[in-house]
């Protein structure tokens, strides 16, 4: 933190960081209280698709993910590929001027030794597991700031190569026989039943939910979300069919024999309220990283209100609400790539890329 003279804003990068995200979050909020709010959380007017990263191909996860696709969305950029002012200087580009930057928080480490002496990160790094139970660690966030490819000349620069990125993000329109949005992964998921938990989809029900002392997630059938006029619309009606299912398999990661998120939430309480909006993010996160996009169900727009005071009263609130989101999306994200590499399709998350290319690098030998 740098020292300032008294009245100067004292925040740290981090801190500068959360209170980003936070006013982000309050923004894409009040924009769904309006009438007639058609889009997602997100909500972009590009095509969702593929986890966001920076422009050599490194993905973003957790938070970082999120609102880098919320930024997208909010600023109208293309796709959601980011870069630092050093890597735009690297590639023969430059950042516009006036552009303003987006941060990336990461988790960091001080460490002191038992007299209180703080100890360096190459002599962490060098300990024994022995050594550094017997040091002090306390953990901080820290930030960098990145800008979307769209804020540089990079298109102008190296117009090839941002193509090639576009293509990324160019998620194929698959419909099934009625029209409707077609996830292969997730239907492959339900037909093996291969979540979690058992998911119960093909009856006619009145609506979804996860029961906790059943452990058995319900969702109606798809045909049931087919009410759309137009072929725009059914289409859309089948990612609301996969976005309500994310929804709860998100809730289905609380459970006690998981992240034991849902012990004691009451419904109407502040736990309860903050757990809808850890499964309402969680499957717009994921989904959009899947090629389609959340609308808030129409039983949480009444949580807004309340979910915008809490943001606006205690701002750190947002980091407790995405550390859940981090865990409850990564725990989907693995399982929606067992499905992909069975399906021979790229996986979302990028320790998956890796061992797919390792995979089949084997096969050939």
């Amino acid at each position: 933190m740098t020292m300032t003279t008294a009245g100067t804003d004292t925040k740290t990068l981090g801190q500068k960081a959360v209170d980003r995200f936070t006013e982000m979050m309050i923004e894409r909020m009040e924009q769904m209280k309006s009438v007639g709010w058609r889009k997602g959380w997100i909500g972009g007017a590009t095509a969702p698709g593929a986890m966001p990263q920076n422009v050599s191909g490194r993905g973003y996860s957790g938070s970082n993910s999120f609102f880098l696709q919320l930024d997208t969305a909010l600023r109208g950029y293309s796709m959601p590929v980011y870069l630092t002012f050093k890597q735009a200087n690297d590639l023969g580009a430059h950042v516009k001027k006036g552009e303003s930057a987006m941060p990336v928080l990461y988790w960091d480490i001080m460490a002191r030794d038992k007299d209180g002496h703080k100890i360096t990160k190459e002599a962490y790094r060098k300990m024994s597991l022995a050594e550094r139970m017997q040091v002090q660690t306390i953990p901080f966030l820290k930030a960098y700031n990145v800008f979307n490819i769209d804020q540089t000349n990079f298109a102008e620069v190296q117009p090839e190569k941002f193509e090639l990125l576009k293509k990324l993000f160019a998620a194929p329109e698959i419909r099934d026989t009625q029209g409707m949005f077609v996830s292969k992964a997730l239907d492959r998921m339900f037909e093996r039943q291969e979540w979690l938990c058992p998911i119960r989809y093909d009856r006619q029900v009145q609506g979804a939910y996860f029961s906790p002392s059943k452990d058995i997630i319900v969702i109606p059938r798809k045909e049931q979300f087919n009410i759309g006029n137009s072929p725009e619309e059914v289409y859309k009606d089948g990612m609301e069919y996969y976005s309500t299912a994310l929804h709860e398999m998100a809730h289905s990661t609380g459970a006690a024999s998981r992240l034991d998120r849902l012990s004691h939430d009451k419904f109407g309480d502040a736990k309860y309220a903050k757990e809808e909006l850890v499964a309402e993010l969680t499957a717009a996160m994921v989904g959009n990283s899947m090629g389609f996009d959340k609308r808030i169900l129409d039983n949480n727009a009444a949580y807004l209100d309340g979910w915008i005071y809490t943001l606006r009263e205690n701002p750190k609130f947002i980091v407790s609400v995405m550390a859940d989101v981090n865990k409850a999306a990564n725990m989907v994200l693995e399982e929606v790539d067992r499905q992909k590499m069975a399906l021979g399709e790229q996986p979302l998350l990028d320790k998956n890329r890796v061992l797919r290319v390792s995979n089949q690098q084997e096969a050939v030998i």
